[in-house]
Formats: C-alpha cells, structure tokens, sequence
C-alpha cells in the first residue's frame, strides 16, 4: 500500500510541475527564444537546427507555446548552445 502511495505521489507532483512549466510559455516567451535561436544562428549553417526553429515558429504563431518553446530548446541544443 505504501509503494502504490509513492507512485501517486510522485505522478501527481511529475503533473504539478509539467502544468506549471507549460503555463510559462506565451507569445512573449516564444518570441525572445526565437531571437535566441535567430542570434545562435548567425554564422552556423546548420540545417536542423534551422528546421527547428520554423517549426518553433509555426507553432508560437498558431498558439502551441509549449510545442513553439520545444523546438526552440531542440534547435539551441543542436548549435550547443542548451538553456
């Protein structure tokens, strides 16, 4: 009974702290991890991190934040570049 109070416990702080992580994402969010990424950019020809951050874009601008702020994460981590 104990093991299967831990594991609630643990899923439910694991939902907790994914809600609040996805409340932090906004248009003014988005839009500062794209200058990041357009900045990492300048002078890397790399091309997946380039499609990253279009995809980024595309969803910040149809309101996935989360979705928008993920590829930006993806597209710094593939210039070496990771928050």
């Amino acid at each position: 009974m104990r093991k299967t109070t831990s594991i609630a416990l643990a899923l439910s702080l694991v939902t907790i702290s994914t809600a609040a992580f996805a409340q932090d994402d906004s248009p003014a969010s988005c839009a500062a991890a794209g200058k990041q990424v357009t900045a990492a950019l300048s002078g890397n020809d790399n091309d997946a991190a380039r499609q990253e951050k279009k995809m980024g874009l595309e969803f910040c601008n149809a309101g996935y934040y989360h979705q928008g702020m993920a590829h930006y994460s993806k597209a710094l981590e593939l210039l070496g570049q990771k928050n």
